[in-house]
Order: C-alpha cells, then sequence, then structure tokens
C-alpha cells in the first residue's frame, strides 16, 4: 500500500473511531463500545493465534492500558462521558493498527474447545448462585465481608467526579470521615476506575441510575472480574503445558485446576468482595503464563508485561514484588538491554508501577501488614498439597531442563518465599499469621494452579479415563472439607452454590430500601434498627455507602457492632450519640422484639449464644428498651432531631 492510500485509511479509521461513539450515545447503545474495543484491541494482536489467546491478552491489556489511561482522564474536562472515552480508546487502536500493520478479525483465529469446554463449566457454576438470587442477595454475600461498602463509595465517587481520588481527594471529603480520609483517598483505585467507566456505558444504555442499580453492576462487574481470573489461570495452565499437549492429557489437569478454583480458597475470595485482589490475582496469572511461554513478539511481549505490572500496581500492590522479579526474570531471558527502547519501557514502567504502593503506603500504616481482617483462613493442608502438584509438575521426567520450566519454577519460589516471609514475619511480632498472609497465599494458589500445566508430562502410558480417575480424588478432597485445617465439612465453594453461604441478605435489603426511600440521605443519617445485630450494623453500612452518607457512619459503628471489638451501649450512649450528631438522626424499625441495649455497660447481660450460631434478634438486656421502645422515647425528646420509620424490608 503506497502512503496516500495508507494516510487515506487512517484519516478514515479515524473519523469512524470518533462516529460509532457520536452515534450510538443518542440511540442509548453506548454499552456496545466496550465491546467494540475489546474487538479491536483482540484483532491488533501480534504475538497470539488462538481466540481465547487473544481475548485474554486483549482483557489484560486493556486494564493496564485504563490504568494509566484515568491519569490523564483525571485532569482533562470531559471526564467519563461514553462518547469521550469510545473515541480515545477506539482513536488509539486506529494508530496503533497503522504503525503495527496488523489488523486481523478475531473471528478468524481458532478456538480451543476444550479449554472453552473448562471456561464454560466454571462460568455456569459461578454465576448460578448469584443468577438465582435477588439483587438484596447478591450484594448481601460481599455485605458480609464489609469492605464491599468502601469499596462502592471509591466506585462512586470517582463516577461522580471524574477521575482518580488520589489526584483529587479533596472531592472525596465530602463523602469520607476525616480519620479515614487519607486511606479511602489513597487506596489503589484502577478497578474502580474501570468499573466506574464501564458504569457509565450500562447506565447511558439502561438509563437505570439508581444507587441500588450502580450496586447490581458492580456486582456483576466482581464477579466478572473472578471470571476472568478463572479465565486467566485456565488459560495459563494450557499455555504451560506447551503447544504439543493433547487434550486426553489435558483433560485432567484442566479439570483439577477448574475445581480449585470453584471450590476452594479462590472462590472465597469472589463471596467475600475483594474486587482488587481478584484484579491482581488475574494479572499475576497472565505475567505468570508469559513469563513462562513469552509472546512471539518481543514488542508486544514488553507492553504486556509492562501493562500487566501497571495493572497490578494499580489494583493490589502486595503483588507487586512478585510481578517485578517475574519480569526481571524475563528481562534476563530476553537480554533486554540489548536494546535502547528496553531501557526508555524500564524507566517508564518504573515511574508508573511506583504510584501504588506509594499511594498504598500513605494510606496505610507502619504495622499494615500486621492487621486483621474479615478474609476467611486459607485451607493449609490442600495448599501445601498445591504446591507439591505444582513442583512435581515442573520437576517431573527431567522438566528442568526446559527454559519454560525452569521459569515456572521460580515463579512458584518467589510466590512461596513472600508467602512464607510474611508469615514469619507476622509470627514474630504476633505470635500468628493474619489477613495479608493469607492474601499472599492467594496467590500463591494462583500461581500454583498456572504452573499445573506440566503435569500433562505425568504418567505419559496412562489412558484419558485412568488420568481423570487420577484427578477425581484431589476434587472430592477439595468437595467435602475445607477451612484453615481442612476439617470444616464442604468446602467453600459447595457452601456458596448450595445457598449455605448467605452472606448478609438481609442487611443488604435493608440497605437497598433505605436507599430507595432516601436516596440522598434526607439530609440525615440513617440508622438500621430492623432486625439481628450483625443485620443492623451491615445495613447500616450499605445504606451509608448507597447514600453517600458513610461520613456519619463510623460514629454508629460501635453502637451497632456486636463482635468482640464492640461496645455494649446503655440507653444513656444512644442518647449522646443523637445529641452529639451533627445532622438528623433517622432510625428504620420493624421486629418489635428486636433489641441490642443493655442496663449495665460495664457487666452487660446479654442472651448467651454458642460460638458459631447466629445472633438473636432479642440481643440486648430483657431489662432496657427495645428498639422500637428506645427510638420512640428519643423521638419524643428530640422530635426536631430524630425520626422513626417504620419499614417493611422485603424479606425480613
Amino acid at each position: 500500500m503506497t502512503a496516500r492510500p495508507r494516510l487515506t485509511t487512517l484519516a478514515l479509521g479515524l473519523v469512524l473511531a470518533w462516529a460509532v461513539p457520536l452515534i450510538t450515545h443518542p440511540l442509548r447503545l453506548d454499552a456496545l463500545l466496550p465491546l467494540l474495543v475489546l474487538a479491536g484491541t483482540m484483532a491488533v494482536q501480534r504475538g497470539a493465534r488462538g481466540l481465547i489467546d487473544r481475548f485474554v491478552l486483549a482483557c489484560a491489556q486493556l486494564f493496564g492500558a485504563a490504568c494509566v489511561f484515568g491519569l490523564g482522564v483525571t485532569l482533562w474536562p470531559g471526564h467519563l462521558h461514553p462518547t469521550l472515552v469510545a473515541g480515545v480508546a477506539l482513536s488509539a487502536l486506529v494508530l496503533i493498527a497503522a504503525c503495527t500493520g496488523r489488523l486481523e478479525r478475531p473471528g478468524r483465529a481458532r478456538l480451543d474447545g476444550l479449554l472453552a469446554l473448562a471456561i464454560g463449566a466454571v462460568a455456569v457454576v459461578t454465576l448460578i448462585p448469584y443468577a438465582a438470587r435477588d439483587l438484596g442477595g447478591r450484594l448481601g454475600l460481599p455485605l458480609a465481608g464489609e469492605d464491599i461498602a468502601r469499596h462502592y463509595l471509591i466506585y462512586d465517587v470517582i463516577g461522580r467526579t471524574g477521575g482518580y481520588l488520589f489526584m483529587r481527594p479533596e472531592a472525596l471529603r465530602p463523602f469520607v470521615p476525616d480519620d479515614e480520609f487519607t486511606g479511602i483517598a489513597n487506596y489503589p483505585q484502577g478497578l474502580h476506575f474501570a468499573y466506574a467507566v464501564l458504569y457509565k456505558f450500562i447506565a447511558s444504555t439502561t438509563g437505570r441510575t439508581s444507587a441500588g442499580a450502580s450496586a447490581d453492576v458492580m456486582v456483576w462487574l466482581l464477579v466478572g472480574t473472578f471470571l476472568l481470573l478463572a479465565l486467566a489461570v485456565l488459560w495459563a495452565v494450557r499455555r504451560l503445558a506447551g503447544p504439543g499437549a493433547s487434550n486426553a492429557k489435558l483433560l485432567p489437569v484442566l479439570l483439577l485446576a477448574a475445581a480449585w478454583l470453584v471450590l476452594g480458597d479462590p472462590v472465597t475470595v469472589l463471596s467475600r468482595g475483594y474486587p482488587n485482589e481478584l484484579a491482581g490475582l488475574a494479572c499475576a496469572a497472565v505475567l505468570t503464563a508469559i513469563i513462562v511461554r513469552p509472546l512471539t513478539s518481543l514488542g508486544e511481549q514488553t507492553v504486556t508485561v509492562a501493562l500487566l505490572l501497571v495493572g497490578i500496581s494499580f489494583s493490589y500492590p502486595l503483588f507487586l514484588p512478585f510481578g517485578g522479579l517475574a519480569a526481571l526474570w524475563w528481562i534476563r531471558r530476553a537480554r533486554l538491554w540489548r536494546f535502547w527502547w528496553g531501557w526508555l519501557a524500564a524507566a517508564l514502567v518504573a515511574l508508573i508501577t511506583a504510584i501504588g504502593p506509594l499511594t498504598a503506603m500513605t494510606a496505610s500504616s507502619g504495622t499494615q501488614l500486621l492487621l486483621n481482617g474479615t478474609a476467611r483462613v486459607v485451607d493449609r493442608p490442600a495448599t501445601l498439597l498445591l504446591v507439591g502438584l505444582a513442583v512435581l509438575a515442573v520437576l517431573v521426567r527431567r522438566g528442568l531442563r526446559a527454559p519454560s520450566h525452569r521459569a515456572a519454577l521460580f515463579a512458584v519460589a518467589v510466590a512461596f518465599a513472600l508467602t512464607g516471609g510474611l508469615g514469619l514475619y507476622q509470627i514474630a511480632t504476633i505470635g500468628r499469621p493474619v489477613y495479608y498472609f493469607d492474601k499472599l497465599m492467594h496467590l500463591l494458589i494462583v500461581v500454583c494452579l498456572c504452573a499445573l500445566g506440566g503435569l500433562v508430562r505425568f504418567l505419559p502410558g496412562l489412558s484419558v479415563a485412568l488420568r481423570v480417575a487420577v484427578a477425581l480424588p484431589v476434587v472430592a478432597a477439595l468437595a467435602i472439607a475445607g477451612g484453615e485445617w481442612h476439617t470444616t465439612p464442604v468446602a467453600p465453594g459447595v457452601k456458596l452454590a448450595l445457598g449455605k453461604d448467605r452472606g448478609s441478605p438481609e442487611a443488604a435489603r435493608d440497605a437497598l430500601l433505605m436507599a430507595k426511600m432516601f436516596p440522598d440521605g434526607g439530609g440525615a443519617v440513617n440508622v438500621d434498627l430492623m432486625g439481628s445485630p450483625w443485620r443492623n450494623w451491615s445495613g447500616t453500612l450499605g445504606a451509608a455507602a448507597l447514600q453517600h452518607q458513610y461520613r456519619h457512619f463510623p460514629a454508629w459503628s460501635g453502637l451497632l457492632y456486636p463482635g468482640s471489638a464492640g461496645k455494649a451501649s446503655t440507653m444513656d450512649d444512644l442518647d449522646r450519640l443523637v445529641r452529639e450528631s451533627p445532622v438528623p438522626v433517622r432510625f428504620f424499625v420493624h421486629d418489635p422484639e428486636a433489641s441490642l441495649l443493655v442496663v449495665d455497660g460495664e457487666r452487660p447481660y446479654r442472651p448467651n449464644v454458642k460460638p458459631g450460631q447466629p445472633l438473636p434478634v432479642a440481643f440486648g438486656d430483657p431489662a432496657a428498651p427495645t428498639n422500637i421502645a428506645a427510638v420512640r422515647a428519643l423521638e419524643a425528646k428530640y422530635p426536631t432531631k430524630v425520626q422513626v420509620v417504620y419499614a417493611t424490608p422485603a424479606n425480613p
């Protein structure tokens, strides 16, 4: 093609890049634009041939690019308008296609049938528990983990203000309490930004902009992020198995990896509501795969590794040491220092990836790695078995003779060393491993699952039926037990699928009801006293986030929190909170037996509840006022400051 036709084609492409979003917006078809951007990104791939390869790489590249794009979007006046975002993204794709001379329809790429079948099975098992629930049931699952309320807050405020909060922290101040301002403003926000952008496209199409609709989109994006993690892991298993692996040899390995994802500890990251960690794990899985078996195009490999490091930095910086060491292994292997552009790329990546840990350090205290949290404790024996299988997969039949197996062993060793190092530090400091140790255990699990691809070399003489028979006992062991020492009946994924893991659906429905009645909070702090203690606490937390009133929640958290960190409160404590509240107080009540107050805060008398059993609705001292009686008394005492709403929950 001569220069003039090439310039004509480029100009036409740029015109279409803006014409299409300008047409879809008035037609309310903006939801199609992210799919068009994804298809375009798949079409310009040079280092992958398979359809699933292109899809995984395109998703990884787009996420990293979106994190970088957010830095510029925060400063421009158009913020997150779908037409502007899509126009820039499509224009970038046109320029990339023009520079590389590569543009191929994704549909022409081959499809790996067995891998597609494994991914489809994981998707079905994952989606059914969420599709079978109403919005309250879906939102109630992560709400039990508490962190989802703050994730929603960041995602919501980014959507409202149009960019990263660490670049414009004052935009966040009206929504959060002063003592949490620095922590929330500097929390890694790459995934929240991506969610906010996608919600703009969806809301522009559906016209649904309520808090409930926004929360629903976020929950489904959370589920989608887990599915992308599962896809990344299964794709990595297939890639690490090598191009010569037959379906017969690959089937039991994919079965084992898929079962571990939906039955074991990875699914708890979804059910407890940790979207950032899911994104970081997905980036780590893709990075492991392309470090072990690099892409055929050196330039595309370099760009993809760089964008994955950015994605990890902007989503979960705890995993960045693993990502950095894995990238250095590939840089040494590819001898990237021979190229001037390699040094330039390294400098740019170091500069951008430093943003995540630097802002996270600003948001954290010096003892951050020692803090406890609400994550489920990882199954220790099962993880030890997985590490053994991963090492076996790498070493079997003189596997270390292959550079790919040496790279896989290095990745497993780095993940194991980081996990073990943090565990030893926590034991030496506070006597036991906690929260972030389990987070690094999740990373170790994902890396080891990727390394299982080498098991296709194990027992080469067995038929496919015998290979599956070898894998089934491990799958069965995963399904029948879980917990820290693999002693809790049935796996976390089984509990989720069977509805045994319910989270806090009643609390979520309370929060949605309160947000529907008073979308902006109605000029008051809204307190849920409708039912049992955990329901009230989680419902108030959820409503505070949905109504953009989280700033007022911490003052009421101590009163409502029924756990060991909570304080037994009296009527005087409740009166004081109302009296000192800077805004009016609106109490939502429903169950006449609900109670939480005690007569003597120093020596509280409450029902004796066995560990692990749900707390009763009547949790307070029988001699103290019930919730309804208490708020009626306050309404009479403070008629201009207290309002009582006798609500009718959907499913009390």
